[in-house]
């Protein structure tokens, strides 16, 4: 646990840590452990220039989370086991958690992130570019059918892409939008029961009310299915749609990328944070309980930033 190249302030916090463990009754190994741990992570942060706790930020854990990855043990000279990493992660998760209750509330929140999370569902966003390509395909679709036929699935396709990046909807709530749901008036969009069953409202950006307002006077009524909904089918057909853009496109990462309509929001909101939109907005505009969600997306930035 001690570390001489600490400086005092993070010596004090690595012991207060260490006794706030062993007050909430954990075991001896883990109040040994997970301090020599901190340890680690606060030499990093002094190498890299952070002196002080209140400096620490969510895209430094994230930061170093990945640092832990690509880290080999000075012993085994191996890459750390799955295992060992989620005690690390765990660790500095118990450490934020501490920091808060010590009244440091600036800090950020645990993450509550496993290593077998990152690995088994890496999450995937397209870049800008690709997010345009997918939208200058649409007119590429149904070449085969007459211009009153075609257009109307075309726009049907573009209500997809509006829906599930320009409006960073779940397939679920797109699927639940009803057309008395969509308010031109205030420029906003009723999600009612969305994830954990609670309502929202989602502004409309200046591109995807002119699409909406064209959609539903123009072309919604050309569908007669599910009348009263503002996406006239079923939910498999709006991953076949985003597959159908991708198909035409003829874009080699698209194809690669194989995205599905989740990646569409995870894409949008990873947007916004790289265009500067704070992540409590972002959080708002997500449908996010918690602030924990939304971090995660510093974590992608971080990795994509030159992509992106």
């Amino acid at each position: 646990m001690k570390n001489p190249n600490l400086n005092n302030s993070y010596k004090a916090l690595t012991k207060a840590y260490a006794e706030y463990l062993q007050t909430l009754g954990f075991a001896d190994t883990t109040v040994y452990g997970f301090p020599r741990y901190i340890s680690d992570f606060l030499t990093w942060l002094e190498q890299k220039g952070i002196s002080k706790i209140s400096l620490l930020t969510s895209k430094m854990v994230f930061d170093y989370f990945a640092y832990l990855e690509r880290k080999k043990g000075e012993r085994t000279k191996q890459p750390f086991s799955t295992s060992h990493l989620n005690q690390r992660f765990l660790a500095i998760d118990k450490f934020l958690e501490f920091l808060h209750h010590t009244g440091a509330q600036n800090t950020p929140s645990p993450t509550r992130y496993t290593i077998e999370q990152v690995r088994q569902n890496p999450i995937q966003v397209l870049t800008q570019k690709e997010i345009q390509t997918l939208y200058n395909t649409v007119p590429l679709t149904f070449s085969n059918m007459s211009f009153a036929m075609r257009e109307p699935r075309q726009m049907n396709l573009k209500l997809v892409l509006d829906l599930c990046y320009g409006l960073a909807l779940r397939r679920s709530e797109a699927l639940k939008v009803k057309l008395n749901d969509v308010n031109f008036d205030q420029r906003i969009i009723h999600v009612r029961q969305g994830k954990n069953y609670k309502d929202r409202f989602v502004p409309m950006s200046g591109k995807i009310y002119e699409n909406l307002q064209t959609y539903v006077y123009q072309y919604r009524r050309t569908f007669t299915k599910r009348p009263e909904y503002l996406y006239p089918f079923g939910k498999n057909t709006i991953a076949e749609a985003l597959n159908l853009l991708v198909k035409y496109s003829a874009c080699p990462s698209l194809k690669a990328k194989n995205p599905s309509p989740h990646t569409l929001r995870h894409s949008i909101a990873t947007h916004l944070l790289k265009n500067g939109m704070d992540i409590e907005r972002i959080a708002r505009f997500l449908g996010h309980s918690t602030l924990e969600s939304t971090k995660l997306y510093t974590h992608i930035l971080n990795e994509y930033q030159n992509e992106l």
